[in-house]
């Protein structure tokens, strides 16, 4: 028996860094770069395969609720997501009576990938979450177990979370599990970590409901065209997470003014979106901008860079809303348009500019059988 999953990719409209905080909201968007994976029936063993992360068919065996890798230490952390995908998905179907079978897992994240200088560079569209979701997916159908999208959000979530460092909102997750552009506001996390870490069975904390959590999908308008420019530069999301803790704990009365600001900006995002006031969600992004550069300076986390800022400005030059997407220190920009001529305008000036227009739409699909 094989099968095949895919996942798609993610971009932030509005309201980065405050939706790390519980209780805010941000507007999301998963768009249409894949993650592939496939499993296939083995004799014995569990097999890996990453071959654009030199991983060929390295085996494992699953054991009290943990995945044990033969490898050496840097394949070990290159197969860390996917394994705690792997680790999550057998403990579930464990708890629901179902034994593990040997399998080997391929998987291929090219299409969240671009060459430039003869290299492969991720362009931050959220494979690692998208690798977990099509990966607890398989895993899931593969055993028998016809999962949902939420059951599959969760499962995905846990394994990221733990996997990452318990940090990050699983916003990623959302957009690879439901697709679509939706409004988002994360879990407690307080309440996931005290759940999973006081033993209680994973098929329980997945039917439970989850403090927080929203998870709203939005109808797209015909003429929205999402426009995405890359800088050339990637960044570890992670690591900036890391530092923006580090100033939060320094400086809780400026962290707090500054995430109370964004948060109330991705308000009204989402509601002149909803109302499709275009005037008001193009003049509510410029100042979500405006934010983030303020949220940078302030906090001395590499937010808005150079390139950033120029994708920005040249996309407002030609008549449509620019911004940072995501933590920002590289990865990706976003232009917002309503018309074709706008459009193609602006990804021209970003050519010309140095910055690789890439072409991105919007994927309405989330998580699927392929």
């Amino acid at each position: 028996m094989s099968l095949s999953y895919s996942a798609p990719g993610k971009l932030f409209i509005s309201g980065e860094w405050a939706i790390l905080e519980v209780g805010n909201h941000g507007l999301v968007a998963a768009v249409n770069n894949r993650v592939h994976v496939s499993l296939e029936g083995t004799l014995e063993d569990i097999l890996i395969t990453a071959a654009e992360f030199g991983v060929r068919e390295v085996h494992a065996k699953y054991a009290e609720g943990k995945l044990h890798i033969d490898a050496d230490d840097k394949q070990k952390e290159t197969l860390k997501l996917l394994g705690e995908a792997l680790s999550t998905s057998l403990k579930f179907l464990g708890e629901s009576s179902i034994m593990p079978k040997p399998f080997h897992i391929i998987t291929s994240s090219k299409d969240t990938q671009f060459e430039v200088g003869g290299q492969l560079k991720k362009v931050g569209f959220g494979s690692s979450a998208a690798l977990v979701v099509s990966a607890v997916a398989a895993v899931l159908d593969f055993h028998g177990y016809q999962a949902n999208k939420e059951e599959i959000y969760k499962l995905s979530t846990i394994a990221h979370y733990y996997a990452q460092g318990k940090v990050g909102s699983a916003f990623d997750v959302a957009a690879s599990t439901y697709g679509g552009l939706f409004v988002y506001s994360r879990f407690d996390p307080d309440w996931l970590t005290k759940k999973v870490e006081s033993g209680e069975p994973l098929a329980q904390i997945v039917r439970e409901k989850w403090p927080s959590l929203i998870i709203e999908e939005l109808s797209i308008p015909a003429d929205f065209r999402l426009l995405v420019g890359w800088t050339g530069d990637s960044a570890s999301t992670s690591a900036a997470i890391k530092q923006m803790n580090e100033f939060k704990a320094a400086n809780r009365e400026k962290y707090d003014e500054l995430m109370d600001s964004i948060a109330d900006i991705a308000e009204g995002a989402i509601e002149s979106f909803r109302g499709e006031d275009w005037e008001k969600f193009f003049i509510v992004l410029n100042k979500n901008e405006e934010l983030l550069r303020e949220l940078g300076e302030t906090s001395k986390v590499n937010i808005e860079t150079p390139e950033l800022r120029k994708l920005s400005e040249i996309a407002s030059d030609y008549g449509a809303v620019g911004k940072l997407s995501g933590a920002g220190g590289g990865d990706c920009g976003i232009g917002i348009c309503f018309d074709d001529v706008t459009a193609n305008n602006v990804m021209a000036a970003w050519g010309d500019e140095g910055l690789k227009p890439l072409d991105i739409t919007i994927d309405k699909d989330g998580v699927k059988k392929d």
